[in-house]
């Protein structure tokens, strides 16, 4: 039964890496996903460059599908401030994201303009990013190995450039926004002697809605519940939903769903006004569950006050 099991384990990782690296990036998951996205909001939408009134760093790693061979892993990196008179913000993101034979590797620069409106303010992005796409298919032990390794062969890799805009509004206990991703669809042009998998291999553009809203309850109680939505054409919305409450301004502990996946445990600790660190696990609910030990994501944030301005603490995003 062992062997079999094993057989079993191999063909389904094999499937897994394959839908990934052909139908993953068709989908509205074609970018990885973060649990603590409400924690770090410029990885999903570039107007928010600025926001914390500092300069701000952020660090992220997550491991997906804990003990599944060739699973997900993610490194995020990313830096922001505003200018001087607020008015402007200005970014920089890295990201290293490997599945299987498949690694990929991005850089983006981040603009965004804001304007007071209401109580809040509005502000308007744009982020150009630079991918290479990185295909190892020696890692790929396909059952006709005479039928594919002509098809099939060596290292390639492919570099595409993507545009994003975005439109973010906040004020202290409120923001929404939303995102248009890869607006060129860029393609990675992935053809072989025997194989096209071109119109596969093809970034989507995507529509991505957050909001969300603080709810001040006393000095020691704020409830925060959160949404994201993802859409493309001809593809299922995927959706993200989230409660956290924050105790004594220090520490934030919050349950996630996400439809036709499964659930997260979120924490978020708030050394000082500066310093803050984050972690999460999530479990598929899904047939998948069984292959593997879940999924881990740690975060680190710190915040420098260039300006010596007034900063609000708490921040409830």
């Amino acid at each position: 039964m062992g062997g079999i099991d094993s057989i079993m384990k191999r063909g389904l990782r094999h499937i897994v890496w394959l839908l990934l690296l052909f139908c993953g990036v068709a989908n509205a998951q074609q970018d990885p996903q973060f649990n603590q996205y409400f924690f770090n909001p410029l990885s999903v939408n570039p107007a928010y460059a600025g926001s914390r009134g500092g300069l701000s760093a952020v660090a992220l790693h997550r491991s997906q599908w804990v003990g599944f061979e060739g699973a997900p892993t993610t490194q995020a990196f990313a830096v922001h401030a505003p200018s001087r008179d607020k008015k402007t913000g200005y970014g920089l993101q890295f990201m290293n994201d490997q599945i299987g034979p498949k690694n990929t590797i991005s850089v983006s620069g981040i603009y965004a303009y804001k304007i007071q409106l209401l109580r809040g303010q509005l502000g308007f992005g744009l982020r150009a990013s630079l991918y290479n796409y990185i295909f190892d298919w020696s890692e790929i032990n396909f059952e006709d190995q005479a039928a594919t390794r002509t098809a099939l062969n060596g290292t390639e890799t492919y570099l595409t450039p993507s545009f994003d805009f975005g439109v973010y509004y906040s004020d202290k206990k409120n923001y929404v926004g939303l995102e248009l991703t890869h607006l060129n669809e860029g393609k990675l042009g992935i053809q072989t002697d025997n194989v096209n998998l071109s119109s596969a291999s093809q970034q989507r553009a995507q529509a991505i809605i957050v909001a969300g809203r603080a709810f001040v309850l006393n000095d020691k109680f704020t409830f925060k519940p959160s949404v994201l939505i993802k859409t493309a054409n001809n593809q299922p919305a995927f959706v993200d939903l989230n409660g956290s409450v924050l105790l004594n301004k220090k520490i934030w502990l919050g349950l996630a769903y996400r439809r036709g996946y499964g659930a997260a445990f979120i924490t978020e600790y708030n050394f000082s006004k500066a310093f803050r660190i984050g972690y999460s696990f999530d479990m598929s609910l899904t047939e998948l569950s069984r292959a593997n030990g879940g999924s881990h994501e740690i975060f680190l944030g710190y915040d420098l006050n260039l300006f010596k301005s007034r900063i609000v603490s708490p921040r409830y995003f």
